[in-house]
């Protein structure tokens, strides 16, 4: 009998997901990719998308697929884009939950590992509002890791000693799909082309040595290299890379940053790591770990495609909190596959009573967030409806070179917050000033920014008074 209450928990994660993503208002890169790239008019077609994208390669980015997709939710509206991002939330709690099963489940009879699921995106997710409410970023890095997870399925599921490949019945017809599919998934984001590249690799070296081998795997192997020197190779992120040097970029400076950055990545995900070291102690203590090898592998590798997507941003010209997420996405995926190796051999993870003191601590910090993050939520758009009554008051005046006063709210971990700065030359204003046909536009102040990123630690806020005063 299918557990009722799972089906409510979706649903209210359905309704929280499509709620916020509604509500919150656009900022910064929704802007930009309104319009068409070079022109200073928005999208009006999907034939505009296309063209803006083709530009955007050679001028910006290669990240065309994810792209696309933003620029194509943001053209048709507020309430496509709340409800994709909706129902892509709860794909990617059934992709984590199926792609480390190791046996067949029933995905809705598996209330406390959706839970668990939930919970964990919750609290690990480095700049959760962003991530999941910034149609920009939710496409570059919450849509396309989700879609990952899909592709990575079939060769997590292949570690397993129930699954033989040889048997599958695929047709030849379908592995040009497949080869397409592998393509998109390697030319959507930097890091994870990268890691899929680089597990998908030693995976198939496995899987050859173990005759284990099939087209399938080939197909999307070779895609995923496809797909990734297609979005390297673009002009754009030559150009991208000149721009940030001539703002004195040093290399070799950013180089123990990010460093740096990483393991604050290891820290917001600590939780999860040390799930993982507890499950594997209790492996260890039980000798179980010859017994499921090929689902440890499965562990292993799910582990390893999250850990290099991480771990490559070192290297990055840029590492924003944002790119830890498919870290976070299939370190959950890990931890509740090592779970359920050990479960399988009825091995006694936690007491019922520690379990639910748990959930009970997640409840009450997801409640006051949450409660938090809304509260701002609603203030965020109230001042929005009155800065934009005042922009198109200056702006019929004739006014060009616009001074706005300060939100009520600022960025934290659970709302995202793009807004313009003093300086009239930074990215967000820029993107304005094209957006409103402006000479310029600047924020009247800026407020003190901490070392860390604020996403990291600030939490709850306080959204009674201006986040800083107004020296004009």
């Amino acid at each position: 009998m299918t557990n009722k209450k799972t089906f409510a928990l979706l649903l209210f994660w359905l309704f929280f997901i499509f709620a916020f993503s509604y509500l919150i208002p656009d900022f910064s890169n929704n802007y930009r990719y309104m319009m068409v790239e070079g022109e200073d008019r928005l999208i009006a077609s999907f034939y505009d998308i296309v063209v803006s994208q083709y530009r955007h390669y050679f001028t910006w980015g290669g990240r065309t697929p994810p792209h696309v997709l933003a620029s194509s939710l943001l053209y048709l509206g507020k309430g496509v884009t709340a409800f994709a991002t909706a129902a892509c939330y709860l794909l990617l709690v059934y992709l984590i939950f199926k792609i480390s099963c190791i046996e067949k489940q029933v995905f809705t009879k598996h209330l406390n590992k959706i839970l668990f699921i939930t919970t964990m995106l919750w609290i690990c997710t480095r700049n959760y509002g962003e991530v999941f409410f910034m149609t920009v970023t939710a496409c570059n890095y919450f849509f396309t890791t989700t879609f990952i997870l899909f592709l990575c399925t079939y060769f997590a599921k292949s570690f397993g000693a129930n699954v033989n490949t040889d048997k599958e019945n695929f047709s030849k017809a379908l592995l040009p799909l497949f080869f397409i599919l592998g393509v998109i998934a390697g030319w959507c984001n930097e890091n994870t082309g990268f890691a899929i590249c680089f597990t998908s690799f030693l995976a198939i070296v496995y899987f050859y040595l173990n005759k284990k081998l099939s087209a399938v795997h080939l197909s999307l192997f070779l895609g995923f290299c496809v797909g990734f020197l297609i979005l390297v190779l673009s002009p754009g992120n030559h150009v991208r890379l000149e721009n940030m040097e001539k703002g004195s970029f040093d290399y070799f400076e950013h180089i123990f940053t990010a460093i740096e950055i990483f393991f604050i990545s290891l820290f917001e995900n600590s939780l999860l790591l040390i799930a993982m070291a507890y499950l594997l102690y209790l492996s260890v203590k039980h000798k179980i770990l010859c017994k499921y090898k090929e689902q440890y592998l499965q562990a292993l590798y799910l582990f390893m495609v999250g850990f290099a997507s991480l771990a490559i941003m070192i290297f990055s010209p840029n590492f924003p909190a944002r790119s830890s997420t498919p870290f976070t996405f299939f370190s959950i995926a890990t931890v509740l596959c090592l779970y359920n190796i050990v479960n399988k051999e009825d091995i006694k993870v936690m007491s019922s009573v520690k379990q639910k003191f748990l959930y009970g601590l997640a409840l009450l910090y997801f409640v006051v967030t949450a409660s938090n993050a809304y509260g701002a939520l609603f203030t965020i758009r109230d001042d929005c409806k009155q800065r934009d009554v005042e922009l198109q008051k200056m702006i019929s005046e004739g006014q060009k070179d616009l001074v706005v006063e300060p939100f009520r709210v600022q960025t934290s971990r659970y709302i995202f917050i793009a807004d313009v700065r003093q300086d009239p030359k930074y990215f967000a204003n820029q993107i304005l000033t094209r957006y409103y046909h402006l000479n310029s536009i600047r924020r009247s102040c800026d407020y003190k920014k901490s070392k860390y990123p604020a996403t990291d630690f600030h939490l709850i806020q306080d959204y009674s008074k201006k986040v800083c005063e107004s020296s004009k």
